[in-house]
């Protein structure tokens, strides 16, 4: 009702105050209006009285099936990305400390599985092939990256990796606090890596979705393989983030993993833990998951 389109402004300082609180909120949309329609030139107080909500109709946690594969909807937000002082030893490259917004977006609820994998590539990469249900793992970043054109020729969708603002986030159930997925005890959880409570997965994958998920209902967030994701890795990456949905492209041949594995102890299995990997590396630790904007 304030921006009507076309460069029209209704109210240009009601607009304003919208734009600022959508903003502050992680809209990359908000951004782009604040600057292209210079709503910073306009004063007043923006005390709007009403709380925004991301994107109506979809819940935190909600579960959309698309193409055979589950997501969830993360709402967008704003939180504190690195390594918190309840994390334990913070590592270089997990700080500084800062302050990051996102727009909401939909992640898969598991990692991608060695049939889905198999249906877009025709081929099984994977060293361990106990089932459809496992994780696709052995897979490179190029080998991802030319999974998700095919996936994206086929349906339309518009997949991606996650960056690993996204995946921290999402890992944070919205950015919380909390030193790993399910909490904040690094004792024996029961998750898949080297000193969980595994059971019979002890030393090798398991199935996608066979551990407890966390509060949004993402299953291996922590254990089972690490994940790839979009961004070049840098351990300076956090001196130069940008607060809306920062992503690090600038080239470059080892790219960040997160989440640790069926190999790593729990401590390494932190939502803050950054790791480069080079990115031809083909490893049985180590797979990935996607996400899909709104």
């Amino acid at each position: 009702a304030y921006y009507m389109g076309n460069g029209v402004l209704k109210d240009p300082f009601t607009a304003r105050c919208w734009a600022k609180t959508a903003w502050d909120m992680g809209s990359g949309r908000a951004k782009s209006l604040w600057d292209e329609l210079a709503l910073w030139k306009y004063p007043g107080n923006c005390d709007l009285g009403i709380k925004i909500q991301d994107t109506p109709g979809y819940k935190p946690g909600q579960v959309k099936l698309v193409h055979g594969m589950d997501f969830i909807w993360v709402p967008g937000g704003c939180f504190a990305m690195g390594c918190h002082k309840n994390a334990g030893r913070c590592a270089k490259d997990e700080t500084p400390l800062h302050r990051v917004c996102l727009d909401g977006f939909w992640m898969g609820r598991h990692e991608i599985t060695q049939t889905q994998w198999e249906n877009i590539m025709g081929t099984n990469p994977s060293r361990f092939r106990a089932g459809e249900d496992f994780p696709v793992e052995r897979v490179s970043f190029e080998d991802v990256i030319r999974f998700i054109q095919k996936l994206n020729k086929k349906t339309s969708l518009g997949l991606a990796l996650p960056s690993e603002a996204q995946w921290e986030y999402a890992c944070r159930n919205q950015g919380k606090k909390i030193p790993f997925a399910w909490g904040g005890d690094a004792f024996r959880p029961k998750e898949n890596c080297g000193t969980c409570d595994a059971g019979r997965f002890r030393g090798r994958t398991s199935p996608v979705g066979h551990f407890d998920p966390n509060k949004l209902g993402f299953f291996d967030l922590g254990g089972n393989v690490s994940e790839w994701c979009r961004d070049t890795y840098d351990d300076d990456a956090y001196t130069y983030h940008r607060k809306n949905n920062p992503v690090n492209l600038d080239g470059g041949r080892v790219r960040v993993v997160r989440g640790g594995s069926f190999v790593d102890n729990a401590a390494s299995l932190g939502c803050a833990r950054r790791q480069g990997v080079v990115s031809g590396l083909k490893s049985p630790a180590i797979g990935f998951r996607l996400v899909m904007a709104e």
